[in-house]
This record gives C-alpha cells, structure tokens and sequence, in this order.
C-alpha cells in the first residue's frame, strides 16, 4: 500500500469540541447535580430544560460545549490507566484558577466524591481536582492556561 500525499493545512479542520452525549441511569438526578456543584443553568435548554421524570437533559458550558445526558441503563468510565498505572480521566473541563479552591470547597460540602487527595498541583500543567459524577464518571476540572 503506498501513502498517499495530502496537500498540507496550516489549521485543522476540526474547530472545537461541540457536544457530549453521555449516558444516565436517571438524566434529571445527573442534570441537576452538574446544576448544583458546577452552576449550569437549568433553563439554558429551550428543547431539554432540567425537569423530573424526562430521558434528556441538556446544559450548555461557558464556552458553547453542550452536555447531553440521556436515560440509559450502559456505564460509561471515562477512564483508563497508562502504562504507570496512573488513571487517566478522559473528561477534563478548564476552569478559573481564582476559582479552584471555592469549587473545592463547594463540592466537598455537596459530598461529591473527590478521587484526588484535594487539590493536586501539576506545575505547569495547572492545578487540578479529579472526583466522580453520580453515574460513576472519573472527571477532572483543570486550571490550565487560566
């Protein structure tokens, strides 16, 4: 098989990260707990506002990324572990790096479960906290480049 020669591009064609279907046992308790930790507002939606007893709840981020939880009985990690052993979380959402501490502070009043010892500083890679969603997903918030 012989490679083939593409004409080179100075930007890619992919501009950003639109959306994210993920998978909920129960869309409305998952929804509402990104509501209550993170902020989201429940109303963004005009189609999939927050509300009881529905199978779609969709919230919007700062930046345009829309979440999309839908009822499903599947589990979706978003993990994996490198070849340290160290697990890896495939969500990491940036936040404000004046802001880190009271999101720490908020979701360990909310009983959220932290998978970090606090609040890890990764030197130049920003500070981090990793910690779980109610459908059991590994997710990191990163103060990189902020």
């Amino acid at each position: 098989m012989s490679e083939q020669t593409v004409e080179k591009r100075t930007q890619p064609y992919i501009m950003d990260l639109m959306t994210l279907y993920l998978p909920a046992k129960n869309p409305y308790h998952t929804a509402k707990w990104y509501v209550d930790v993170f902020g989201f507002d429940p109303n963004a939606s005009k189609h999939s506002p927050l509300q009881p007893d529905t199978d779609l709840v969709v919230l919007h981020t700062a930046t345009g990324l829309t979440l999309f939880f839908i009822q499903s009985e599947d589990q979706l990690s978003l993990s994996f572990n490198n070849k340290d052993g160290y697990n890896h979380a495939v969500l990491l959402f940036r936040v404000k790096n004046s802001e880190i501490e009271d999101i720490y502070k908020r979701m360990k009043e909310l009983g959220v479960e932290i998978a970090s010892d606090g609040i890890n500083d990764r030197g130049g890679c920003g500070r981090e906290i990793a910690f779980y969603d109610p459908d059991g997903r590994k997710i990191e918030l990163n103060t990189y480049g902020t």
